[in-house]
């Protein structure tokens, strides 16, 4: 966590979370800016958490990203993250030590009453804008990674073309050298918005 504080536009009492029972993973963070505009989905590789007295800088990242390019995405009523995997990361290695004490149901948030894959699913509906940022694999994770991406872009292609609306499927800046679209906390203000697959 960083000594920060989010951009003017959030206040702490229009964030929300979606946790587990024990508060040890998190399904969804919700930041609502306003009335009108588009809703923003971001899918990260693993939450981060919320602390009562700071901000969270992958967070505040995503949030100043966004609210600078509003313009160019007619304005945002809501950004919600999801992610890839379920339990709060402090560093890549925790994802691992958990995968292999918990098993790859518990670190994916698909062994419970709440569905990862299902959340998911439903905020895609609910987004006109997805943004794919979860960056490369933790190591030794390469296989359990490549397959929740495949799970992730499949459910993305199905909502995407079942939907009535508009959606659009867009990373930041460029693509990393294995392929992977870049994980929010390394967005730089300057990079572009793109169409995930150019």
């Amino acid at each position: 966590m960083c000594r920060c504080k989010y951009p003017k536009i959030i206040s702490k009492k229009n964030i929300n979370l979606v946790e587990d029972e024990f508060g040890d993973r998190c399904y969804k963070t919700s930041f609502t800016l306003g009335n009108d505009g588009k809703n923003v989905l971001i899918i990260s590789r693993a939450p981060k958490g919320i602390e009562s007295d700071s901000c969270n800088s992958e967070y505040r990242r995503i949030i100043k990203y966004l609210n600078d390019k509003s313009s160019e995405l007619k304005g945002i009523k809501k950004i919600t993250i999801v992610n890839l995997f379920v339990f709060y990361e402090v560093n890549k290695d925790d994802l691992f030590r958990e995968y292999l004490l918990e098993g790859k149901e518990y670190v994916e948030g698909n062994d419970n009453e709440v569905i990862n894959d299902k959340i998911i699913r439903d905020e895609i509906k609910e987004a006109d804008y997805i943004f794919c940022a979860w960056g490369e694999p933790p190591e030794g994770m390469y296989d359990l990674y490549s397959s929740r991406v495949e799970t992730v872009l499949r459910i993305l292609r199905e909502e995407i073309m079942s939907s009535k609306n508009k959606k659009y499927a867009l990373r930041v800046g460029e693509i990393s050298r294995k392929g992977y679209p870049k994980h929010c906390l390394a967005w730089s203000y300057k990079d572009e918005i793109k169409n995930l697959l150019e």
